[in-house]
């Protein structure tokens, strides 16, 4: 079984941590971090009046939790009837049929072979679906949100199946994991929601083993999706850079709209900046695809298109040009 604490540390100082009844603490620095329902606390804000005290921060945590706690009660709240392992085991069976499908990096880049018995950290873990199934698999846990409520689902669906590992509350800025101790950092669709991206991609890699893997899916600029999304805000005079990046997160992310809230930040990226963002580590085995369904992913119109005749064949002779994600893959 994994021991939470031997891989936590302080975000800020990456001191070692000590259990307290209701926090961990850190003694270098004298930061306590709540644990709340067995789910350490460590990007929180301050007081509930520090909204946009940390650049915007705070805007982006609220996003993603309450918006992850509508999704919870709609289009996600099925996984509330996933009871036992059992009950697990039916719909993750089924689910990977489907992800094998769609090549999906859940089937490809990070399957059964790459994460058995590996420590795997799933940064921006969500749901915890991905955590269910890495542990289905026979991997050993590590999930992290900015979301306090998705990190806490996370858990509860790991332990539903029956898999071995914890869930922690965090900034894929600054990652409270100590350094060299993980074996696959596996991050599907949330570092292009990540403002300082390449802070980002350096705790990815301090964090991993040498010799480990990582495998990191993120927006692509040159596809349907992105590229149509983008001619919509030129023609609704977003002429700027800037103005075209504030588009970028008020056009996206709609499932986890709540209220008046839009997604305050999106990036999309080429296949060039990303061989340019790895070039400063030493790494191996550099791989980057494009993956997903381009005629299925143009806004507004896709879902209408998906079902008809053929339309899955054309998808799958224009992902390699077109498709909405690009999957990162290299060996540290």
């Amino acid at each position: 079984m994994m021991e939470m604490r031997s891989f936590l540390v302080c975000p800020k100082c990456r001191g070692k941590l000590e259990d307290m009844s209701t926090a961990l603490h850190c003694k270098p620095c004298g930061n306590d971090y709540p644990l709340i329902d067995g789910v350490p606390q460590f990007d929180l804000p301050k007081s509930p009046d520090a909204a946009n005290g940390d650049g915007g921060r705070d805007d982006r945590r609220k996003y993603w939790d309450l918006g992850w706690q509508a999704r919870f009660e709609g289009d996600h709240a099925f996984l509330a009837a996933l009871k036992s392992r059992a009950d697990w085991s039916r719909y993750l069976e089924q689910e990977m049929r489907i992800l094998g499908t769609d090549r999906h990096v859940l089937a490809v880049e990070a399957d059964r072979q790459t994460v058995h018995d590996r420590i795997v950290l799933d940064i921006g873990c969500g749901s915890g679906t991905s955590g269910a199934l890495f542990g289905y698999h026979g991997a050993h846990y590590i999930g992290i949100d900015h979301s306090p409520y998705a990190a806490a689902c996370a858990l509860r669906h790991v332990r539903g199946v029956g898999a071995d590992g914890f869930a922690v509350q965090g900034n894929a800025e600054a990652l409270p994991i100590r350094d060299n101790s993980v074996d696959v950092v596996y991050s599907n669709g949330v570092l292009h929601h990540t403002p300082n991206f390449l802070t980002a991609m350096d705790e990815a890699y301090r964090v991993l083993k040498p010799g480990g893997h990582a495998i990191i899916a993120l927006y692509s600029t040159y596809s349907t999706q992105f590229g149509l999304m983008r001619l919509a805000g030129v023609i609704r005079g977003n002429l700027s850079a800037r103005a075209i990046q504030r588009w970028m997160g008020e056009a996206s992310e709609g499932a986890w709209r709540t209220g008046n809230r839009l997604n305050p930040w999106t990036q999309t990226f080429s296949k060039a900046q990303l061989r340019a963002v790895v070039r400063k580590y030493n790494v191996q085995g550099l791989t980057i695809r494009k993956n997903g369904q381009p005629i299925a992913e143009i806004p507004y119109l896709g879902s209408r298109l998906a079902p008809l005749p053929g339309i899955r064949r054309i998808d799958r002779v224009l992902e390699p040009l077109l498709g909405g994600m690009l999957v990162m893959s290299f060996t540290k």
